[in-house]
């Protein structure tokens, strides 16, 4: 199995196993370059001590030493040092938090950033679980397990976003919340946006102005 594809079901079976675990809030947000370049992605994940203990357990299991090793396990040296994995401990609460800067998405892995036609698609499918989804949830124990789990996504495009599958979309801006076995099931991110011209660029115009009184006052100091 490639590299790529392990982070991807890493990341899922991690969504699982926090599931089977108790209640977690996770909290993503994906910001993404008109070059295609993911400019700055964040997980966060809040959870009791309890689901906390049983990560651990998880990766002990695996034979890492730490929740934060076996979280990037599965990352080059190289792509470690764009990547910042907290642990904040607040009384029963745990928060852990996962940021990612400046990388390029393969193709392969869960997140994709495609250009066609002067526009961006950006699709993360990793909430999109089917091992999770044969889980029998009629039950209400499975209910129970899986009510407590919510997934609160906010993706930030470089340009307006023309089609999505979003709760809300604002300009170039879209949110998905989801709770329950449906935000670790079938919970798939989507969204086509435009590219961005080089004029329409936030900045540039002012840039450009800034260019054009600097070449003035070279002219100027010319004819003097």
């Amino acid at each position: 199995m490639e590299r790529s594809h392990r982070k991807t079901a890493a990341l899922a079976g991690l969504a699982l196993l926090l599931v089977l675990a108790g209640c977690a809030q996770v909290t993503v947000h994906s910001e993404v370059k008109a070059t295609g370049e993911v400019a700055e992605l964040t997980y966060q994940i809040n959870m009791s001590r309890t689901t906390y203990g049983y990560l651990e357990e998880s990766a002990e299991a695996e034979g890492y030493d730490s929740v934060k090793e076996s979280m990037l396990a599965d990352f080059n040296e190289s792509e470690r040092e764009d990547i910042e994995v907290t642990e904040e401990f607040n009384g029963d609460q745990v928060t852990l938090t996962m940021t990612r800067e400046d990388f390029v998405p393969d193709g392969n892995s869960s997140i994709n950033v495609t250009t066609a036609d002067g526009k961006l698609t950006y699709e993360d499918t990793t909430f999109v679980n089917e091992t999770a989804a044969s889980i029998d949830d009629s039950d209400d124990f499975s209910d129970s397990l899986s009510g407590g789990f919510t997934v609160d996504y906010y993706l930030t495009m470089p340009g307006e976003i023309t089609n999505s599958n979003a709760d809300t979309v604002d300009g170039n801006t879209a949110e998905w919340h989801e709770s329950g076995s449906e935000a670790f099931t079938d919970n798939r991110i989507y969204a086509v946006s435009k590219k961005p011209t080089i004029g329409s660029v936030p900045g540039f115009e002012a840039v450009g102005a800034v260019i054009a009184l600097l070449v003035a006052t070279l002219l100027l100091a010319r004819r003097e």
